[in-house]
């Protein structure tokens, strides 16, 4: 089969799940992972023809996207405020999103700002990609970070080596939390938040890949893992020191109400890159 051919039977296949660009978007990515091939080699190459292995991989890749895997997962690749993250289907997938989230907290720390070492905290690491990104953005940034999961922790620290960063990654449960080794000055977060009842909203590229483990809140108490978090911070942060979360924008007002006011000031909420609340800041007093 001609390369010219394969891409029209590739995007028919996937025309239900995706959209013409995203289709070509989508096996531009394979070719190059797959070959090394870049983007312009499909339309200056179309009467490539693929070999058996060439074509068995690729067809192997379009049975799992059609099943909705995510491309991420296939090539085990991410990309995460200009660095390359290594994914499997034990940590959730670097979102853009969050990158918001890590532009805030080095923005408030700029190296420009202070002189002394930060100590920053990770809680729910995952992949590590807000961690290493720290780590990679201000030098004195001590960052650790921590997961429930020893496999994301093994995932976290590849990253940070393939980025040549130095973090601490240890495993801990968000729900147990109660003391920390020395005090610190921030705190960040985008822990698991949604709610049961909104599985009906997500799409199966989500549903049945993404580890459940770091999405799903409990039935009884969708800021349940925020509660747990606060409580630490509130012991853990040096006066002065920040509260960083992700958010659900469906919950924020719960969340709010949640914090006490002896406790943190300045609370401070920040909207996405589509609009919707999904930062968080406290101070610490």
């Amino acid at each position: 089969m001609r390369l010219l051919e394969f891409r029209d039977y590739f995007q028919k296949n996937l025309s239900e799940n995706y959209s013409t660009q995203e289709v070509n978007v989508l096996l531009k990515r394979l070719l190059s992972f797959f070959f090394g091939w870049d983007a312009t080699y499909a339309a200056l190459n179309p009467n490539h023809v693929l070999v058996k292995a060439e074509f068995e991989k690729l067809e192997f890749a379009l049975t799992e996207l059609k099943n909705h895997k995510p491309i991420q997962y296939i090539t085990n690749e991410a990309f995460f405020f200009g660095h390359d993250f290594y994914v499997d289907e034990s940590v959730l997938i670097p979102r853009q999103e969050t990158e918001g989230l890590v532009n805030w907290v080095i923005a408030d720390f700029s190296e420009n700002t202070t002189s002394s070492t930060l100590d920053v905290l990770d809680i729910g690491t995952g992949s590590g990609c807000i961690a290493v990104s720290l780590a990679k953005a201000n030098k004195r940034f001590t960052v650790s970070a921590i997961d429930l999961s020893k496999k994301a922790l093994e995932v976290a620290k590849r990253n940070a080596a393939s980025n040549q960063v130095n973090a601490e990654f240890i495993q801990k449960d968000i729900r147990s939390l109660d003391n920390w080794k020395k005090p610190l000055d921030v705190i960040i977060s985008n822990p698991p938040y949604v709610h049961p009842d909104e599985k009906k909203e997500i799409l199966p590229n989500v549903l049945n890949y993404e580890p459940q483990m770091a999405l799903f809140t409990p039935d009884y108490d969708p800021i349940y893992f925020y509660k747990k978090i606060i409580n630490f911070a509130a012991i853990v942060l040096k006066s002065g020191g920040a509260l960083y979360f992700e958010i659900n924008p469906k919950y924020l007002e719960e969340l709010k109400s949640s914090i006490s006011d002896e406790t943190f000031e300045e609370i401070e909420v920040r909207n996405d890159i589509f609009g919707k609340a999904r930062m968080l800041k406290v101070i610490k007093k």
